[in-house]
């Protein structure tokens, strides 16, 4: 059996692909090729080829830069792949981003047009009331929910681990599953495909929540991430119950309140605001104060720039 020939440099090949993801992502049905990824440093077909199979270096800031305002991407996550920092997975988990942490206004338009001519006949000051609280993230269940969980694995330090949220509530069960074999599609709409597909299953049998992943990925932090989400699904069970009307688009709201109500517990459950700002009075003030705290609470940068931002503005609020 012939030997797999040594990739020289996997970061650069890393990299290639990170660049193909995003490509085929930005424009869709249309089929990206070697050449249109190789095009972005103005490379030939055989700088091209070399740079995909790993056996060129792209190393340079020039590069990282140009890489990055091609694709529409912050410069950190480029370098961060060109680094090894992230592999192509979860540098494109990064880019895509963490879903909303808001009800989208057009949904909620949408939504309250339908409902509004399903009950035009008997709209009153009741039905007002009846949908604004309908519409309502519940962001005060969310948080006394999560402070149930902290409160009894005694979370009072970053970060907060998984397990231990596991080990206190038996009916979360976290389910490691080897890769699948041949899985992975490199090319057109199948990149698109692959690159899209969901980076944890959930299932319900019972009370009980089954979370898969794949092994060996749960000590990313976009991996914690998607985990902690996934246990929204036994934890905010019922929030809504009785309250999310019906719409013309059957579930379609109620799927985007799930969504926003799931980031926004694993926001919560991994980086609470109140250890965040303890924490911002300990960082260097001279650095990069997102790295020093996502490296504190175990989480992506991406995800902790966001948390920070968020907290900042409610603050401002205040």
């Amino acid at each position: 059996m012939k030997k797999a020939a040594e990739v020289k440099y996997p970061n650069s090949a890393n990299l290639f692909q990170f660049c193909r993801r995003v490509l085929d992502h930005k424009f869709g049905g249309i089929r990206v090729i070697d050449q249109d990824v190789g095009q972005i440093l103005g490379f030939d077909p055989a700088d091209c080829s070399h740079w995909k199979k790993g056996k060129k270096n792209i190393r340079s800031i020039q590069a990282m830069k140009s890489i990055a305002e091609h694709l529409g991407v912050d410069e950190r996550l480029v370098v961060d792949v060109a680094s090894g920092d992230l592999d192509e997975s979860e540098a494109f988990y990064e880019y895509s981003g963490y879903g909303a942490f808001a009800l989208d206004g057009k949904v909620i338009e949408a939504a309250k047009k339908d409902y509004y001519r399903r009950h035009a006949g008997t709209w009153s000051k009741d039905r007002e009331n009846e949908f604004r609280d309908a519409f309502n993230i519940n962001e005060p269940a969310i948080d006394r929910i999560v402070a149930e969980i902290h409160g009894r694995i005694n979370f009072q330090e970053a970060p907060l681990y998984l397990p231990e949220v596991v080990a206190t509530y038996p009916d979360v069960i976290l389910s490691p599953e080897a890769p699948a074999p041949g899985r992975r599609e490199t090319e057109g709409a199948g990149a698109k495909r692959e690159a899209q597909a969901p980076p944890v299953s959930i299932s319900r049998k019972g009370e009980h929540v089954t979370i898969g992943y794949t092994a060996g990925t749960e000590m990313r932090p976009y991996m914690r991430y998607r985990i902690a989400k996934g246990m929204a699904t036994y934890f905010l069970a019922g929030i809504n119950d009785g309250v999310v009307p019906e719409t013309g688009t059957p579930g379609e709201f109620a799927a985007h309140l799930a969504d926003v109500q799931s980031n926004l517990f694993a926001a919560k459950l991994l980086a609470p605001a109140a250890l965040i700002r303890r924490e911002m009075q300990n960082v260097n003030v001279a650095k990069d104060i997102v790295a020093q705290l996502s490296e504190v609470f175990w989480v992506s940068k991406t995800f902790m720039n966001r948390r920070v931002k968020d907290i900042l503005q409610s603050n401002a609020a205040i």
